[in-house]
């Protein structure tokens, strides 16, 4: 019988529209690529994070981990070696607000005291683990350590590192880990996989909690004199009726050594009352605080 995760603690709650968020694929120690090279448990445990985030309804959660894969098929409809009229299109890939990095320091199990400490990335997630244990017990960690950046302004909001023992007195350790497949029922049933779930479900709270102290942006899509339109709807949970500042960025103030964003300044135009809603955009009345109109990009804050 595996192990069981410490109680969960509540998930917090995020106000206001859902946040735009994408997950990369996590880095490795170069010790357990070196040993066990053709196993992704970095993409394991990135794909484990992007599935938990969604699961959390408080995110859109968009593709980044394998955007050359996206690109890709966009560059084959641009050759004109697919039907034009299928597949993706250029310029539609999502914006985000924050991206999630995350390096995995500890991926291992151990057996009387000798054991390994790993953590890695290679070939697919769904190659096997082939290391096998002699014992009916085994204990070890898993321990990632996750970073929440701003996309606006490129800095770190949050850093963590999440460890989650592993512990195990029923399961069958004498066959290891061999034929298991990570992601797979199977493998959530085993300690490895029960402390993967918990450090990811924890981190995801962690996550939520930073974002949920970071204002809410979106981006103005077009105002035509008579409706204002913006790029969040629906699934982001607008509602007919909110209301928003519109803003225009008039300076950023960068550090002259690094080139980080230290400020942003910004101005109000006006203020935009929702009044239709879509599944992935929302317009309204628009009522201006300056002579200047709003114009695509320009930024929406909610307006609480």
């Amino acid at each position: 019988m595996a192990a069981s995760a410490a109680p969960a603690d509540a998930m917090p709650k995020i106000s206001g529209p859902k946040r735009t968020i994408s997950v990369g694929k996590f880095d490795a120690i170069g010790a357990f690529t070196a040993k066990y090279g053709n196993w992704d448990i970095g993409g394991g445990l990135s794909a484990m994070m992007t599935t938990a985030l969604i699961e959390s309804g408080q995110f859109i959660v968009v593709e980044r981990a394998n955007l050359q894969q996206v690109l890709s098929e966009q560059e084959l409809k641009t050759s004109r070696l697919t039907n034009p009229n299928t597949g993706p299109t250029h310029g539609k890939i999502i914006g985000v607000q924050h991206l999630v990095y995350g390096s995995v320091t500890e991926f291992g199990a151990e057996d009387k005291g000798s054991g390994f400490s790993i953590g890695g990335s290679g070939g697919g997630i769904g190659n096997l683990i082939s290391g096998a244990l002699s014992t009916q017990s085994a204990s070890g960690n898993v321990t990632i350590d996750v970073r929440l950046v701003d996309t606006t302004t490129g800095q770190v909001i949050e850093t963590h590192t999440i460890n989650q023992p592993i512990s195990s007195s029923g399961f069958d350790v004498s066959l290891g880990y061999r034929g298991i497949n990570m992601g797979t029922n199977q493998f959530d049933k085993t300690p490895l996989g029960v402390a993967s779930r918990a450090v990811i479900s924890r981190a995801v709270r962690r996550i939520t909690s930073d974002v949920r102290g970071t204002p809410w942006t979106g981006r103005v899509v077009e105002f035509d004199g008579d409706y204002l339109y913006i790029n969040a709807g629906s699934r982001a949970g607008i509602k007919s009726g909110d209301k928003f500042m519109i803003e225009r960025v008039v300076k950023r103030l960068t550090d002259p050594t690094t080139s980080e964003v230290l400020s942003i300044r910004k101005k109000p135009l006006g203020v935009l009352q929702v009044t239709g809603v879509e599944n992935k955009i929302s317009y309204g009345t628009f009522q201006p605080l300056e002579m200047e109109p709003p114009r695509r990009g320009d930024l929406v804050a909610i307006m609480y």
